[in-house]
This record gives structure tokens, sequence and C-alpha cells, in this order.
């Protein structure tokens, strides 16, 4: 059985790809990592991942997860071809968590590169399972339960700003729970701006 068959089947938790296309089990320690999809991979991704690893001064990696809360599950040439835009360039980690809270489980010590929108969802309860009252988790939170285990994890996150609504929001916007701050570190404007989206991009390129 292939290492990427075991993570399809839930053996293992992360496969790292690299930029020459060879796969091995599991992830490097301390990484900043930015998850996505991908669709495509642009220079908005690349320039914020490279600010968050040099403020962090930490190496960079991209996540994909093979599994989505919000859309179905990639396909295997659909995961092929959006690796392919990543050899010669980038590593890339391959997991099958949804959520961040899980992909802190699979890369335990990380820090999280995201945009304002994508930070804004990390406080969203209908993107988390309600807590298990067995597991002792202390709150009925279920946003709060996913911070703790991330905590618990050594992860944390680097936030960009995004253009929304009009405004440039960044972390200062932000609604992190009290007592969870800690957890997030902001990524000047003046060292990352992009207003390219990927949706943009999609809708702009001929069928």
């Amino acid at each position: 059985m292939s290492v990427l068959e075991r993570l399809q089947d839930g053996s293992v938790r992360a496969v790292t790809v690299g930029p020459d296309g060879g796969m091995s089990e599991g992830a490097p320690p301390g990484l900043v990592v930015l998850a996505g999809s991908f669709h495509p991979l642009h220079e908005g991704h690349e320039r914020l991942i490279a600010a968050a690893a040099a403020i962090l001064s930490r190496p960079l990696a991209f996540e994909m997860s093979i599994l989505n809360v919000e859309k179905p599950p990639l396909r295997v040439g659909t995961l092929a071809r959006r690796l392919e835009q990543f050899r010669g360039r980038h590593p890339v980690i391959l997991t099958r968590a949804a959520t961040f809270d899980g992909k802190s489980d699979a890369l335990p010590g990380t820090a999280f590169a995201v945009g304002y929108d994508t930070a804004v969802r990390l406080f969203e309860p209908r993107f988390y399972p309600p807590p298990d009252p067995a597991a002792g988790l202390g709150t009925a939170d279920p946003v709060l339960a996913a911070l703790d285990r991330i905590r618990r994890n050594g992860c944390s996150f680097v936030v960009a700003g995004r253009l929304v609504g009009g405004r440039f929001r960044t972390l200062a916007d932000l609604a992190v729970p009290a007592g969870y701050e800690d957890l997030f570190t902001a990524i000047p404007e003046s060292a990352f701006r992009s207003d390219v989206s990927s949706t943009h991009i999609r809708s702009t390129r001929r069928p």
C-alpha cells in the first residue's frame, strides 16, 4: 500500500510531497503552513506564506486536505493536478483534516498562515462538532474547545489582512475570544497585502 493510500484510509495523518514529487510519511516540525485548496495556486498565496515565514523565521510549506467541510473529497486526478502546481517550487503536506483543530493534531507545533477571511471562520461554531462532555475539556463551546485543542498541540496563527466589503480588515478587527489572543500574530500590511482571490482568477479564465 502506498503512503498516499495510507493517508486516504486514515492509517497516517500527514504525507509530505517534496518539490521533486517524492512522498514521505509525516511532516517536519516547526513549519509555517498555508492551508488551502489552491484552485489555483497564485502569487498571493506565495507572498502570504513568504511574509509569515519571514516574520517567524521558520521554514514554510503548503497544506491540502483531501477532505473538506463544505466540498466533496478531492479526487485523485484533481489532487494530482493541484500538486503539479508546486513541483519544483514548494513542499506540500497532505492531510485528512478539514478544520484547523484537526490540522493541529496532524501537524503539532505548526504556525498556520491565514488571511482575515479565513481567520473569521475559525470562530464559527458550525465548523465544529459539539464537545464531548466525557472528554473533560472544561467548555461546552465548540469554538473554545477547538482553540484549546489547537493550543495543546502547540499551534498558532499568523493573520494577514484582507479587503472585505471595501475595507482592509486585519487581526485588530477580529473578535478573538478573551484568553486566546496569544495564539494570533498579525502580518503588517506593509509586509503583505494582496487583493487577488482564487475565486476572481477562476471567474476570469476562459471556459
